[in-house]
């Protein structure tokens, strides 16, 4: 059976450019969505950040954990003791990732042709405003599909407790490295708090592995926003 796999990536490297695409994203695209988010580089720290604030951007992205209040079911979540998802659960998952694809994939790439104007270059400093227009237009896009996030949510009447526990099962069973949740990734961004420690694909169920696999084509489709934390 054909597993999922990330390719590795060294410490302290910045992640790739949005030249070449890994097989699970959804055309080039959804590349964005990492190397700004989970590897934005230097670029990010000292360019990027600074202006980005000035552009109010970081207020509307601390509002992305507010927003779960908006999610209907609030029961809480008991993980099964054997740890495998249901059928339904892994179908009801890829209903919320697909409507948070059609809110976002086109306008990432859109986001992609622009940022890989400036990628591979030789930084300008006139550039400065363009690139934070990037990261502030990106953020905003994260802001809207977490929105579409809650709707999905609440039309496949998952709670918050559960979606969660299902991404990261999904994930397992793919074996897809993912960010723990949107939350650590937006936080370490913002406050300078350094890299997130990445959910390690390790130890699935066979069962879950199975499972994950005759959905595979669809899930990766849109696999990108749950390696993201969404």
């Amino acid at each position: 059976m054909t597993q999922i796999t990330p390719e590795p990536r060294t410490p302290g490297v910045p992640a790739p450019s949005g030249r070449g695409c890994a097989p699970w994203l959804i055309g080039c695209g959804a590349t964005l969505a990492i190397v700004l988010l989970v590897g934005g580089g230097g670029a990010w720290w000292f360019v990027g950040r600074p202006l980005l604030q000035v552009y109010g951007a970081v207020q509307d992205v601390q509002r992305v954990e507010a927003l779960d209040a908006g999610v209907s079911n609030r029961a809480p979540y008991a993980a099964p003791a054997d740890g495998l998802l249901s059928e339904s659960q892994v179908t009801r998952f890829l209903g919320v990732q697909r409507r948070m694809g059609d809110a976002v994939t086109g306008r990432l790439e859109r986001l992609q042709g622009r940022f890989e104007e400036l990628d591979g270059r030789e930084f300008r400093w006139s550039d400065a405003l363009r690139l934070a227009g990037v990261y502030t237009e990106f953020f905003q896009a994260i802001v809207e599909t977490k929105e579409s996030q809650v709707a999905a949510l609440n039309a496949e009447g998952l709670s918050v407790a559960e979606y969660a526990w299902v991404r990261r099962e999904v994930l397992r069973a793919a074996g897809v490295e993912a960010a723990p949740d949107l939350g650590a990734v937006v936080g370490a961004m913002t406050s300078g708090g350094g890299d997130v420690a990445m959910l390690r694909p390790a130890g699935a169920p066979q069962a879950n592995r199975d499972l994950v696999e005759r959905y595979r084509q669809e899930l990766e489709e849109t696999i990108f926003l749950a390696v993201i934390g969404l």
